[in-house]
This record gives structure tokens, sequence and C-alpha cells, in this order.
């Protein structure tokens, strides 16, 4: 009996018990010893000691018993209750977005640290429908911290929140399947501290460490970096990269590269409890980031700081409202340097733009957002007249030694008027004369025997009215002086216009660069390039090449939008005309002859406006464009100053940049 009960008590005198705190293993042989021995009565050697010892043991095993039985039937539903609330939650790790670099390696845009604010709006679901209530307090929290840094612009749209949760409720009513909703970035450490200290009493907000992006050099890369903005429902529609915490490019290079910029987003889990605070330290990374491509530009940053302050400068002291400039590659269509004026710092619209700085850009006459390189749409005046001597020469409807006589009393066959500019009078002059005097009245006879229509063919090759395809958004394309085009506008937009080509009248006006003929500033110093390489027009374009973390490189490649627009000979005369028109005995352009390079230009006075007393317009835009080193071109340049006054003001400019980049090795 002895041995028996010994044996039980053998094979029974360990217990595992699990609970919340995990298994523990229980000695209850010697816990049952322990309470026998300190028993009152016990005495070494009586054989009524194992009795009391099973009476004992049977008390601790009932206590565990009812003990398990608490845990796993009366608590285990509040039990159940916390393990589903503790949550697994995916969190995005966002890419490092690439930057930008000049043809020399220079920095042009950078990635820094940006904390931001954020809302987990599934926690203040409740079926489905946001509670309100639970969403107010939380606004309310974060108001008194933040105070009205959330009053932004959205991007360039005027949208402007009274409140944080008139804000969350309208971003989750237009995009209700965004789990998390940025509320404000770039915090400081202030606010930072304070949000963390009410945490309790802000459920699902969250700080995530974070970058934004800063662009160095503001105003003179704004036209052409552009910015970025948050992502929208729209853009998470429209554009499969892309996850609701992103960033996403709106104009200039960070839209048109947005997806090579931008890589690819990681993912980290987390697990977190009901209140989405997360319960460990650190999260596992299911997903490596992959960073966004950098990306190299054609530009020379030396040349485009040069070129935006000889602009600004010009545009001043000519009182102009704005201008362009650019600089041109003209056997690879690259450009050095392309700047508009005025224009705005792209740092504000990082995070959204305060409404009092959108309103000022907007409201200003000048009009800064608008990139006038590319999309300022105006006569090209005399500037045209390269392009239709070509044309002519190519076409056989004039040769090089072709003459005709400039006069100030010329008239059409109607007896209408047309003049020189200023009534000037030049005398007999052939193609290369005309160009050098810019005589209107030997082109007017020019397309006076010959034909509009038959005109037209060369300008498209020569790109006008069509865009250039520049690698920036928002290019316009300008419009061929066509008796087409001309009915179009008398039926549409222009009533006004005589739906009749008048082939004298029309098409004089239209061959010195005046009437319904436009062009951008791209455009000049695409075909000026074209007259300098004799015959191929390149795509424009600014960015070079892509490179990846590992070094590897990808190159943009040049494109040819047109070849062999016209004869070498034609090219050759056409160029002759240029070159007189500087350096020649009766140069029109002497101020950019003696800068150490030879130039080839060819300026224009666009008029526009009412006439004055003397039958003069009010208003002008001034033009140049060329190119140079004349025997060896390696650039074709434009320069437009709109409502500049004298194409001498926009020459001025190219005569500064020409002498800076001779004297800094630049050519």
């Amino acid at each position: 009996m002895d041995l028996k009960f010994s044996k039980s008590i053998q094979s029974k005198n360990k217990k595992k018990v699990k609970g919340i705190n995990g298994i523990k293993e229980i000695n209850l042989k010697e816990s049952a010893k322990k309470l026998w021995k300190s028993t009152p009565g016990y005495s070494e050697g009586s054989p009524w000691n194992y009795l009391i010892v099973f009476i004992l043991f049977f008390v601790l095993f009932t206590v565990l018993f009812l003990q398990l039985s608490s845990l796993q039937i009366v608590k285990g539903e509040e039990m159940l209750a916390k393990s589903e609330n503790n949550q697994i939650r995916k969190e995005s790790i966002p890419a490092y977005r690439g930057v930008m670099f000049d043809r020399n390696g220079v920095k042009l845009v950078e990635n820094v640290a940006s904390v931001g604010l954020y809302v987990m709006i599934d926690r203040y679901l409740v079926e489905g429908e946001v509670d309100n209530a639970k969403l107010q307090s939380t606004s309310d929290t974060l108001e008194g911290i933040l105070g009205t840094r959330w009053k932004k612009v959205s991007d360039d749209k005027e949208v402007e929140y009274g409140s944080i949760i008139e804000r969350v409720l309208k971003i989750h009513a237009q995009s209700p399947y965004f789990t998390d909703i940025l509320i404000a970035s770039d915090l400081n450490n202030e606010e930072i501290i304070q949000i963390k200290a009410a945490t309790e009493n802000l459920p699902g907000i969250y700080i995530d460490d974070g970058s934004k992006r800063s662009y160095p050099y503001k105003n003179v890369l704004s036209s052409i970096l552009g910015y970025t903005g948050d992502v929208t429902a729209e853009d998470l529609e429209s554009i499969g990269y892309l996850n609701s915490t992103d960033v996403v490019g709106r104009t200039g290079f960070e839209r048109e590269y947005d997806e090579q910029l931008a890589g690819e987003d990681g993912q980290m889990v987390w697990e977190v409890d009901s209140l989405g605070k997360k319960i460990s330290q650190e999260g596992l990374t299911i997903k490596t980031p992959i960073s966004g491509k950098n990306l190299y530009l054609t530009l020379d940053m030396t040349i485009q700081n040069k070129l935006y302050e000889a602009l600004q400068t010009g545009v001043s002291n000519s009182k102009a409202t704005g201008g362009a400039g650019i600089i041109q590659d003209v056997n690879t269509g690259e450009i050095l340097a392309m700047v508009t004026y005025p224009t705005y710092d792209n740092n504000l619209f990082i995070g959204g733009i305060s409404v009092a700085d959108y309103s000022k850009l907007l409201n200003d006459k000048a009009n800064p957002l608008m990139n006038r390189s590319i999309a300022a749409q105006v006569p090209a005046g005399s500037t045209f007249k390269t392009m239709v001597a070509t044309a002519a020469l190519d076409a056989g409807a004039i040769t090089k030694y072709t003459q005709y006589t400039s006069t100030s009393n010329y008239t059409f066959s109607n007896g209408a008027s047309f003049q020189e500019y200023h009534n000037h009078a030049y005398g007999t002059v052939n193609v290369v004369g005309a160009l050098t005097v810019s005589s209107n009245i030997y082109f007017c006879e020019l397309i006076r025997h010959w034909d509009m229509n038959s005109l037209v063919p060369y300008l498209d090759k020569f790109g006008i009215g069509r865009i250039t395809g520049i690698d920036i958004p928002g290019e316009m394309a300008g419009r061929v002086p066509s008796p087409a085009n001309k009915l179009m506008l008398a039926n549409s937009t222009s009533p006004w216009l005589d739906p009749i080509w008048y082939p004298e009248g029309d098409s004089c006006n239209s061959v010195i660069g005046q009437g319904i003929g436009l062009v951008t500033p791209i455009q000049m110093s695409n075909w000026m390039g074209a007259i300098a390489n004799e015959g191929t027009l390149y795509k424009p374009h600014i960015a070079k090449y892509f490179m990846d973390e590992e070094g590897n490189k990808v190159e943009i490649p040049v494109e040819i939008l047109q070849s062999n627009i016209a004869k070498k000979e034609a090219f050759k005369i056409a160029k002759e005309g240029m070159w007189s028109a500087v350096n020649g005995e009766r140069a029109s352009i002497s101020s950019l002859a003696n800068l150490g390079t030879v130039v080839a230009a060819k300026t224009g006075t666009a008029e526009f406006g009412a006439l004055d007393k003397k039958g003069n317009y009010e208003h002008t835009h001034a033009w140049v464009g060329g190119f140079f080193p004349y025997d060896n071109p390696k650039y074709s340049f434009s320069i437009f100053l709109e409502d500049g006054g004298e194409s001498l003001n926009a020459v001025k400019i190219m005569k500064e940049m020409i002498a800076w980049m001779v004297q800094n090795g630049k050519i």
C-alpha cells in the first residue's frame, strides 16, 4: 500500500499549467511536502502522514483546476477580444526619390528630412461610417497643437480647409480607400513633443519620419524642375505605382519623369494594439524599397544662372512684361540653358502653398506661372524671314541673285500701302541683302511672285504649328499662317477676321512674321539650329541620362523630328544673310560682332496693339535668334521680350551672354 501510494505521488508530482503569462511548471510534490510538514500533529514515521499528504495534494490540484477554468471559460471572451485587437498592420516604406543634377554634376534638387502627421481613418469607422464625435475630439486636440498650419492650398488648386476634421472628412469622402490620411507635414520638434505627449487622446494618429523636396535654385529652375504634391484619389486611380502616402510630380520634370524618379516603395509590418499604437519597437521589413533613379540634365548651371540674370535685367531695363531665353546645341537638340521671367519659387508648393502666396501668383499681371520659353505664342517678327528665304531658295522661287527694290512708297495692286519698318527705303537688294537690312518689301515681292500654299509645307518642316516635343509639360504649338488657318479662325475664335485670304495683304504680312502666324521661343531656337546644321530639326530635350543605385546609366536618345528640310545650298545662302546681318557693311545687328566668336543672327520686332497717330503700333515684342560660331555652328539661341520694345533690347541680352561664354570658355 505504501509503495502504490508512493508511485501515485511520483507520477503526479509535477503539473504544467497554461495561463496568459505562458507555461509554468509546478512541483506538486515539493509543495505538498512543505504543507505536510507544517501541519499540526505531524510526526516522522506516522502512517497517517500519507493520508494528510493526499488530502493536501487534492486541495492544491482543485485550486489550480478552478484557476484554469476561470481563465478559459469565465475570462475567455475578454482574452479573445484582447488578442483580436492586437493586429498586424502594414506600412509603406517610402522609396528615396531620385534627385537631379546638371551636366557637370551640380545637384539641382534634393530630399531633406520632413516629419509627417497621419491619421488611420479606420480607427474612426463604426460599421463603415466615421465617428464624427471621436474624430472631432482628435481634431480639437491637434488644432490646439498645430495652429493653422494645415490651412494650405492643395498643390495648384484653390482649396482651403477650415479645420482638421473638415480636411479628413473631405479626403475620406473623395478617397474612401485611403487608409492613412496626411494631416500636416514638416512638423517641428515642439509639435512632435506635444503630439507624443497627447498620444492617449489621439487614437489612430501617428508620426512618420519622411522627406520632402528642396529646390536650391528656386526661381531659376522652377519652370523646368516643377514641384511635387500629395497624392489624390484621381492619382491613385490613374497611376498604378502610387501609394496613398506618396508624393507625385505635379509640373515640370517632377511630373514628366515621375515614375523613374519615384522608385518602388517597400513594406513593413508592425503589431499594433486596438488604438493603433505599435506594440513592438521594431517592425519587420517584408519588401525592401527601391530608390528612384537620379536624373542628369543637359543644362549647364553656370550658363543657366547667367542667362537668368541677364534676362531679368533685360526685362527690367526694357520695361517688358516678361521674357524668355534659350541656348541649344544645334547638333543634338540638347538645351544648355532655358529661362523664363518672371517666375516663382517652387519651394512654396512643397506641402501645399499658402492661400496668400497662391493668390499673389494668380493675380500677378506678369503671369509668373507661365513658362514663356515653351508656352508664349506670339508673332515672330522678321526672324521669320530666315525660314522664308530658305524655303524660297529651295523651291526655286528665288535665287541668290534675285533682286527687288525697296522704296518708301510701296503699294499693293489695290492701292494699299506697305512699308519697311519705320518707313526706311533700302534700294535694290538680293536675298542676302534683304536679310542683312531686314527688308519687308523684298519678302513681300518674293511671296507675290510665289504662293503662300507652297510655303506652308516648309514651315511645317521647320516645326511651326506643332509642338517640338520637348520634355517639359505645357508646351504650346503656335500657328502656321495659312489660308486654311485663317478660315478656321474666322469661323471660330476670331469672327472679326475676314474669312478670305488676300494674296498680297495676308501673304506679305505673314512672310515678315506678322498676321496670324504664332511661334514660341523654343520653336525659334530649334529652327535656328536646323538652319545652322543645314537641314536637321532635332527634338529639343533637357534630360540627358538616368543612373540607378548601382551606377547603371540609361541615356536619353537623341531624336530627329525632320531631316533634309531643304537643299544645303539654300541653307548656306540663308546663313550668309544672317552672317551679314551681324558682320556685313550694312549690318543691322552689328553689336553682336567682335565678341570673340563669329555670330549669325536675325532680329524681329513683332507689332501688336492699336496704331498711334503716325500709323505705328503702340506695342512690340522684341526678338533675336541665331547661332554661333558661324564656321562650325555649336549653339543656337532665341531671346524674347514680351512687349519689350525694339529688337535691340533683346540683342543686348544675347550680347552679354555671348561675351560671357567666350570669357568663361563655354564655346
